[in-house]
């Protein structure tokens, strides 16, 4: 492939990520990432299961550190 197509073929895909992603989420209608109640209910769920995991015990009542995994 010539060099020349290459650099065609990149900056059109940096051209579709601005105008597709960034300029939207910049603008605040948050369309290529998480709307901020998704991100505050996403934080909640793995806040919920890190507390899950540190709190888990093996079936024989033992406590598990979760930094022996």
């Amino acid at each position: 492939m010539p060099t020349w197509l290459a650099a065609v073929i990149a900056l059109g895909a940096l051209a579709a990520t601005y105008f597709l992603c960034w300029r939207p989420m910049v603008r605040g209608r948050g369309r290529c990432g998480l709307a901020a109640s998704d991100r505050d209910r996403e934080i909640a769920a793995l806040r919920q299961e890190l507390r899950d995991l540190r709190t888990e015990t093996m079936p024989d009542g033992r406590a598990v550190d979760p930094l022996d995994r």
